[in-house]
């Protein structure tokens, strides 16, 4: 069981370091091809047009446990036979599923890449590299909307694409952290309220909102103590979020961008269209200034700091919870 609740804190570091320099491993073989494979394979199995609703939904949540006990037991038995071989085949193991969990590096590029064409008064450009990040359709944003699109998606995105992977990773190992991942997946693949998805995809968003829930507080909290480092007001930043945290649709994205928002002096929100159909999402903030270009690199500047804070405070606690009960 070692491999499964005992992971080495080093292969967490190490893995931390090559996200922050290195990023994806582009060239190599990435988890989440395989698990958007398995998605995709279980979905044309299981989905059919002439289910009921009912039927959907119960095909939805075998969806969901076919896919996490799948992955799951792959990552577990791939450990398994590494650590049979040789510990260092297994710690390079970890090393590698754990940073391949993690999407910092890739997050930050992708912000930079609208910031930079928007700096560059590329709107059409930055359009385009904002809809690599967003599901809602960007062909029609106006530089405003663009900038606080950005800004939701870097601030919900440090929670789902690192707090998140690394808390269950550090607590539950490479197994702990691809069940995330893969119930993350689904929620990104199926987890819309669209006429094909609204019930069968009913459950992996749910399972997604549940596991989501700590680390969505937690990226908050980490993003309101840059305030201070952005020159802002720490307790105002705090009064903003108690205020809006709540006014989101999800249970969790409007804690991270509310904070952000917060420290912003912004007001995100507003409305947006979804496979051609426009959505009024409540407005998350107070409205001091006009969204600025520049709010963009803040926000990256924020999840680097809730990057690294939750890193050090995740593996701190973890080694000092292995040493007092010497596990």
């Amino acid at each position: 069981m070692r491999f499964f609740m005992n992971t080495p804190i080093s292969s967490v570091l190490f893995a931390v370091v090559l996200d922050v320099i290195v990023g994806d491993p582009r060239s190599l073989w990435h988890p989440v091809m395989g698990i958007g494979k398995l998605i995709h394979a279980l979905e044309r199995k299981l989905y059919e047009n002439e289910d009921t609703p009912a039927i959907r939904k119960r095909k939805g949540i075998l969806l969901v446990i076919l896919a996490c006990i799948s992955v799951t037991a792959f990552v577990y038995s791939i450990l398994a036979l590494a650590f049979s071989v040789s510990y260092w085949l297994y710690f390079i193991l970890c090393v590698y599923l754990l940073w391949t969990g993690l999407a910092g590096r890739t997050l930050k590029l992708e912000g930079l890449n609208v910031y930079h064409a928007l700096a560059q008064n590329q709107l059409k450009e930055a359009r385009e590299r904002l809809s690599m990040l967003v599901s809602r359709q960007t062909e029609l944003m106006s530089e405003d909307e663009v900038i606080k699109a950005t800004v939701e998606t870097v601030s919900e995105n440090t929670s789902d694409g690192i707090v998140a992977p690394l808390f269950f990773g550090v607590l539950f190992g490479p197994c702990g952290m691809w069940l995330y991942k893969t119930v993350n997946t689904m929620d990104s693949m199926v987890g819309y309220k669209n006429e094909r998805y609204f019930d069968f995809g009913w459950c992996a968003a749910k399972a997604d909102d549940v596991l989501n829930f700590i680390p969505a507080r937690l990226t908050a909290w980490f993003i309101l103590f840059s305030a201070p480092f952005e020159g802002r007001s720490l307790k105002r930043a705090i009064q903003v979020y108690k205020k809006y945290k709540n006014r989101h649709e999800s249970p969790n994205a409007g804690h991270p961008e509310s904070a952000a928002a917060g420290v912003l002096g912004i007001s995100l929100g507003g409305d947006a269209v979804y496979f051609g159909k426009s959505v009024h999402k409540a407005a998350l903030g107070e409205r001091e200034k006009e969204p600025e270009t520049s709010d963009i690199i803040t926000t990256v500047r924020m999840m680097e700091r809730a990057y690294i804070m939750s890193a050090v405070m995740l593996i701190m606690l973890t080694a000092l919870g292995r040493w007092v009960f010497r596990v």
